[in-house]
């Protein structure tokens, strides 16, 4: 490049930088930064909609028997408990044996595993268990492969745990057996966020009663 061709360069840059569009244009200054700083803070991305002060078990039934969550289902659970600000968590597959009475090697096994979760929830210290299952534990007047009226709880005539569908869960008075409500849900392909989505509303009443 010539001494030449680069006097000329620079004498354009000049000039561009004194043109008149340029010189009035404002530029940043303090104030600029100050407003910035001064901008309020971004809300919670999940705000509670129902918060309750009662402990809620969640346990998982796979031919009525009480199992470990798998870890998609377990996340969706996570998810309710931060939209409605209740104390949700997982029961644990191996609590209910700390409640039932040891069973001898040649002896029978117990009928009612239902009943024995619920004990288990209510020894624990939980108010309320979500009983849920999918497939055959979801069918139509039953619930955990077992008919709704040997299960143990108190059901209401209208409630919702008599339908059949892909899903189903109840939720549980640990104390008492009642079935204070029900939800059902058919899309059971990413896990079970739909049934979850639809036991909101029965935690949301939990909050009104408190």
């Amino acid at each position: 490049m010539t001494k030449t061709f680069r006097t000329t360069i620079f004498a354009a840059a000049l000039a561009a930088l004194a043109s008149p569009a340029l010189a009035g244009a404002p530029g940043p200054d303090a104030g600029d930064f100050i407003t910035i700083n001064a901008l309020p803070p971004m809300p919670a991305l999940i705000e509670p909609t129902a918060p309750t002060s009662a402990r809620i078990a969640v346990a998982r039934l796979d031919g009525g028997r009480l199992i470990p969550t798998p870890f998609g289902e377990e996340f969706d659970w996570e998810l309710l408990a931060k939209r409605t600000g209740a104390s949700i968590t997982q029961l644990g597959a191996g609590v209910a044996l700390d409640y039932v009475p040891e069973i001898p090697f040649d002896g029978t096994d117990t009928d009612n595993k239902i009943d024995e979760i619920r004990l288990a929830a209510a020894n624990e210290g939980y108010d309320y268990v979500i009983l849920y299952g999918v497939g055959p534990d979801a069918r139509w007047s039953s619930f955990g492969g077992k008919a709704l009226v040997e299960t143990g709880l108190v059901v209401g005539e209208d409630c919702e745990s008599w339908h059949e569908a892909r899903a189903k869960a109840l939720l549980v008075n640990s104390f008492t057996g009642e079935v204070v409500g029900a939800a059902t849900a058919e899309n059971i392909e990413h896990h079970i966020g739909e049934l979850a989505d639809r036991v909101e509303p029965l935690i949301a009443r939990l909050a009104e009663r408190s």
